[in-house]
């Protein structure tokens, strides 16, 4: 009863933050285009990023690899249904490595949905919900044994967009608001929720629009 109660706390949680980034945003000037507007509807997007981080010191080394850190910016293909309104599927990863062993690699599946909010013509700002899969393996225990986990995540952060021109954005995510469950082999469930602004809710992405739909000869 408690786990459900948690969840639909969450999912009314995301509708609020979604609904406040809209809401903000037409405070600030933005506006939602029409579908008779020139616009990106029916085009596609792909967007992510990739980190690599290494650190040394005279007794130990260690690094990360992925989307970002925590896999916090997936890579994803979406599909503008109209001007403002993107769906699609995206993944994340995420790696660490100390002393040259792998002690955490986790991977994130799953679809996406992204409403946005024009300021003016080079910047817009975006909410956007991913719902996960998760998989991975992680270090346990003093013996260095690598264990199995899944679970799943529910996450929605807004985004800041600053628009490069021939289709091109960068993305910043400045916020989230998350819920991560995972179930090691053998154990039980492991709850993390994230809710804030922070230097582990920050990232940086770009993203590139595409456009299969042939251009009309007017004679």
């Amino acid at each position: 009863m408690k786990n459900i109660l948690n969840k639909t706390l969450f999912a009314f949680a995301v509708v609020i933050t979604l609904f406040s980034v809209s809401m903000n945003a037409q405070t600030l000037g933005g506006l939602r285009l029409k579908d008779t507007d020139d616009g990106p509807k029916g085009q596609f997007m792909i967007y992510g990023s990739l980190d690599y981080s290494k650190t040394n010191t005279p007794s130990t080394s260690s690094s990360s690899f992925g989307t970002s850190a925590n896999a916090g910016v997936p890579i994803g293909v979406g599909y503008f249904i109209n001007n403002n309104d993107v769906v699609g599927v995206n993944y994340a990863y995420a790696q660490n490595v100390f002393n040259d062993k792998t002690i955490y690699k986790q991977n994130e599946a799953g679809i996406w949905y992204s409403p946005s909010v024009t300021l003016g013509k080079y910047f817009a700002l975006i909410g956007q919900v991913d719902a996960h899969y998760v998989w991975g393996q992680k270090q346990t225990d003093d013996t260095a044994s690598m264990k199995d986990f899944n679970g799943y995540r529910l996450r929605a952060y807004p985004l800041f967009a600053v628009f490069l021109g021939s289709g091109w954005a960068l993305k910043f995510k400045f916020g989230e608001l998350s819920m991560l469950d995972t179930k090691t082999k053998g154990e039980g469930w492991t709850k993390n929720y994230v809710a804030g602004i922070s230097g582990s809710t920050f990232g940086v992405g770009i993203s590139k629009n595409f456009n299969f739909k042939k251009k009309s000869n007017h004679s």
